[in-house]
Parts: C-alpha cells; sequence; structure tokens
C-alpha cells in the first residue's frame, strides 16, 4: 500500500488511513441506498469468498502431510461455502462485492510481487528494514 497509509500517530492509528476507510464505508452505504440487507449481502459475499481462500490454502498443508481427513473436510468446507456464494451471485447485486474482492485481491498480489515475493515474516521484516534503511 502506498506508505502514507501507513503514517501513525503517537496513538499509532494510522492517520490518512482512517478517512480512506470512512470513504470507501460512505461509498458503499451510497451503492445499497442505506438498506441494511443490501449492505448485509455485500459483507456476507465478502466474507464467503474469504472463507473460501482460507479454506482453499488450508486445504493445501493435510494434502503435503498426507493427512486426507482433514483435506476432505477442507474441501467439503469449501463446497459448502461456494454453494452459499453462488446462491447468493444468484440475488445479483453481491457481484459488486465479488469485483471489490477481486480488485482488492489482485492489487495485494502486485505489491507481494513487487516485494519480491517474501516467504515469511522474516522476509517481510527484512524487506522492511531494507526500506528503511535506503529511504533513512
Amino acid at each position: 500500500m502506498p506508505r502514507s497509509l501507513g503514517d501513525t500517530n503517537r496513538h499509532h492509528t494510522p492517520y490518512w488511513s482512517v478517512p480512506v476507510y470512512l470513504g470507501v464505508s460512505a461509498a458503499v452505504l451510497v451503492a445499497a441506498s442505506s438498506h441494511e440487507q443490501e449492505l448485509v449481502l455485500f459483507y456476507a459475499v465478502a466474507v464467503f469468498v474469504s472463507f473460501l481462500a482460507g479454506l482453499a490454502a488450508m486445504t493445501r498443508f493435510p494434502l503435503r502431510d498426507h493427512r486426507m481427513t482433514l483435506a476432505i473436510i477442507n474441501v467439503a468446507g469449501a463446497a459448502a461455502v461456494t454453494f452459499t456464494l453462488v446462491v447468493n451471485l444468484g440475488r445479483g447485486y453481491p457481484l459488486l462485492s465479488i469485483a471489490a474482492t477481486a480488485a482488492i485481491a489482485a492489487t495485494l498480489y502486485l505489491l507481494w510481487v513487487k516485494a519480491g515475493r517474501p516467504a515469511g515474516i522474516e522476509d517481510v521484516e527484512r524487506h522492511l528494514d531494507d526500506d528503511s534503511a535506503a529511504t533513512g
């Protein structure tokens, strides 16, 4: 993300991120015409997409360790979440939420690639230290 969104005050509050979040929230509220059921659909679809991504990622670990029971449980969970997403998307309106989620995911992926595809927190911390040394 832009470095300015990470600038914090003495209470560690990212002060530029707060107005950005306020603006995005206001845009979603306007897009849903303040109808709470439509807002719930936006939220639910984004949450279920996150669940699906998590379950898909978590299926990889038991497969790697040859723990088929856990892999099957994760696949079953992913199937249930996929069914719920399909039903919600059949309503049409949550497609905006899917598009926003995809845009955010693509942005984060590109930032990860730009950072050199760090594999763990140590790589991220090293990358941050390198950036701090270069600018400071």
